[in-house]
């Protein structure tokens, strides 16, 4: 068995992934910092594991597959299922509005025979009764991507919604700080109750912290493209002088063509807190101001590592969260692209079956 370069400080240290994976390349060993309970941060060597012992039984659970993030979290998790050797059900819940389809998916899947979940949680604490009787079933279970409240969760591999919210927010407190005009944004988190939509407000609001920069508006609402657009409308209406659309991904791509076509392109910018393959050309075009990057794709491996490493009984880094930062135009070229984005063409995949 592989084994950290560095061994465990705490049960419960945190992780940030450093550094990128090159698309032909193992994407391991990976550098990370632990960050200890003391607040301190370890640089270790991330050494997922060669294969698993035996073809075990894996569910996953996303909200949707309505976007490019998550279908670039179901390329993760059915990569490493693959390379792996394991048995993967993927489903989707149909909507952050689905929380009691999600759970009774789960329950499903779980009845088939799983020995771990990773989840994709719609709800912080809407889970934690389910995530209680998986743990009286011996079912492990990894909170992946958004953030379970549930203290009987066996791993968290998160793309801290908070530090991504904080990051879009600082980018602009520094373009706009304390003491310069003050500019006017519309704020649209994501759909209202979402763990991670509370984080990224969370994060925001603390990066804007003291800067000239001024909410106009939060809106929330489910990550739909359709959705998206009628509330980038909402607000261009009811505001008059924005100067900034901040939001999800979704909402930045969004935004684009509402702009265009009320003749606002330019003159209200847009800032995505995350990356998406329209809002990676966007920030190339120049359409899209700025937007943050987390390697989504290397978060769903590392749940499924951290899955079978669980049911396994190895060594597990149970708290895990990648290190991201915001880019322009002139950054994009650099960004590594293979860690965040599924490839092009790429469609859903719902079931791995090790051979």
């Amino acid at each position: 068995m592989k084994k950290w370069t560095m061994g465990f400080q705490a049960a419960g240290a945190a992780a940030l992934l450093m550094g990128s994976v090159a698309a032909h390349a193992a994407w391991y060993p990976l550098d990370v910092e632990m960050m200890n309970p003391d607040g301190s941060r370890t640089p270790a060597k991330y050494e997922a594991l060669p294969k698993a012992e035996k073809p075990w039984n894996v569910c996953v659970s996303f909200p949707h597959m309505k976007d490019s993030f998550w279908l670039a979290a179901d390329y993760g998790v059915t990569e490493e299922a693959k390379r792996l050797g394991v048995n993967l059900q993927v489903m989707d819940a149909g909507g952050y509005t689905e929380l009691n389809n999600q759970i009774s998916q789960i329950e499903n899947c779980v009845a088939g025979g799983a020995k771990a979940v990773v989840i994709g949680s719609i709800s912080q604490d809407g889970l934690n009764n389910l995530v209680a009787d998986l743990k009286k079933k011996g079912v492990y279970v990894v909170d992946a991507y958004n953030g379970i409240a549930s203290k009987d969760v066996d791993a968290h591999v998160l793309t801290i919604p908070s530090d991504e919210g904080f990051r879009a927010g600082q980018y602009l407190a520094r373009k706009h700080p304390a003491g310069s005009p003050k500019v006017k944004i519309a704020w649209l988190p994501g759909p209202a109750g979402a763990g991670w939509v509370e984080l990224f407000n969370q994060g925001f609001l603390k990066g804007i912290q003291g800067s000239a920069v001024e909410i106009a508006e939060t809106k929330y609402g489910d990550t739909g493209k359709e959705v998206q657009a009628r509330l980038v409308e909402d607000l261009l209406q009811t505001h008059k002088d924005l100067d900034y659309v901040v939001g999800t991904a979704v909402t930045a791509e969004a935004a684009v063509p509402v702009l265009r076509g009320r003749g606002l392109a330019g003159k209200v910018k847009v800032v995505s807190v995350y990356t998406t393959p329209g809002v990676y050309e966007g920030v190339k075009a120049g359409r899209i101001e700025a937007a943050g990057m987390a390697p989504v794709v290397l978060v769903g491996r590392i749940a499924v590592d951290q899955a079978v490493r669980l049911i396994e009984n190895k060594d597990v880094l149970r708290n895990v969260g990648p290190l991201g930062h915001v880019y322009q135009k002139a950054e994009a070229k650099d960004l590594p692209i293979d860690t965040v984005l599924a490839p092009n063409g790429f469609k859903p995949v719902f079931k791995v079956t090790a051979k």
